[in-house]
């Protein structure tokens, strides 16, 4: 169809021999984005409906559809029921959902993946389709969406495993820090020295996106350090967190207890984890424990354990153990020890996540 100009047709200023050629002429501009995978019972109903040629964009090429036949449409046998048209973001081939039976139904959920083109209620005995039983809710904001077009799924992981995209999948993004480090613990003081372990390290972040190879790709979330024996016992580092082999987050770095001392004095910390690697995203070192310091016997205070990307560590108190993180991925708190304190561990390194978002 040729294009014409866009006039808006009016009535009560137009006269009645233009009036009729601007409202085709206006049909004729809008008629294909209005028509567009447009809904309706066939010519000669019966328990199928029709859904009108369309066309959508995947990247950068421009797919023309030809009009289509739902699949035949059982009716329900004991109470109403909707069912759902849709179309799929990428084939545009149109599929039925079909809904529950009840007596008051509800349509059902749009699958991942695809785009919403129209509800049918039906009821018990129907033998044909007809027009007053299609409900439009055309809503193509994701049809032909790839790569970044359609968030469809994030799936968490705590625990290792093997990450499964759903249908429609074409590229994740991936989120992972390795396990938090642990903080220092303190040994136990007489009258004249105390202690002031530093906070453990938070593992390293890496953030990737990824066009291929996720699929059944195993997950390895890190182990945050453990929090050391009672006495004057530096912490444990947290484990690596992995994507496969596409994508390591090394853990934070363990906190460090100190000897006996007279204050003052301060308590280094163990530094920043090593970098992560496969983040073509992000890739970054995990931050350092808080030092120890201590002014005074009576002013003490442990290291804090470090934020990791994902929010706080653990506390690292003066007059009571370390905490653990709290984060994900975030360091473990040291723990003081005034004059004549038995010895203490200290927060445990919070454990690493891996989050990953499917686009469709």
């Amino acid at each position: 169809m040729s294009v014409q100009t866009f006039v808006q047709p009016q009535s009560s200023s137009q006269s009645a021999s233009s009036y009729p050629a601007i409202v085709d002429g206006a049909v004729s501009v809008l008629t294909r984005l209005g028509d567009n995978f447009a809904p309706h019972a066939i010519g000669f109903p019966n328990m199928t409906i029709a859904v009108d040629a369309g066309h959508f964009m995947i990247g950068q090429t421009l797919v023309e559809k030809p009009a289509q036949i739902s699949s035949t449409i059982t009716p329900p046998a004991n109470n109403a029921r909707i069912d759902r048209v849709v179309i799929d973001n990428l084939t545009g081939l149109v599929s039925v959902v079909t809904g529950a039976e009840s007596a008051t139904p509800s349509a059902p959920d749009i699958p991942a993946g695809t785009s919403p083109v129209a509800q049918i209620i039906l009821q018990v005995g129907t033998t044909a389709i007809t027009n007053s039983m299609i409900t439009d809710e055309r809503d193509f904001g994701t049809l032909g969406s790839k790569g970044l077009g359609g968030l469809i799924d994030v799936t968490t992981f705590t625990t290792s495993g093997t990450y499964t995209p759903p249908a429609g999948t074409q590229r994740v993004i991936v989120e992972a820090v390795g396990g938090g480090g642990s903080g220092g613990g303190a040994g136990a003081t007489n009258g004249s020295t105390v202690q002031a372990a530093s906070g453990g390290g938070a593992g390293a972040y890496a953030k990737a996106l990824l066009t291929s190879g996720f699929s059944g790709v195993a997950v390895t979330v890190g182990a945050g350090g453990a929090a050391p024996a009672a006495g004057s016992n530096s912490g444990n580092p947290g484990s690596a967190t992995s994507f496969g082999s596409i994508i390591n987050c090394p853990g934070g770095t363990a906190g460090i207890a100190t000897p006996l001392y007279a204050p003052p004095f301060t308590v280094g910390s163990g530094g920043p984890s090593a970098t992560s690697t496969g983040g073509n995203i992000i890739n970054s070192k995990g931050g350092s424990g808080g030092k120890g310091i201590a002014i005074s016997t009576n002013a003490i205070m442990a290291g804090d354990g470090a934020y990791s990307v994902f929010g706080a560590g653990g506390v690292g108190p003066g007059t009571s153990p370390g905490s653990p993180g709290v984060s994900p991925g975030s360091g473990g708190g040291g723990s003081p020890a005034g004059p004549n304190t038995a010895a203490r561990s200290a927060g445990a390194g919070a454990p690493g996540i891996v989050i990953v978002y499917a686009y469709g």
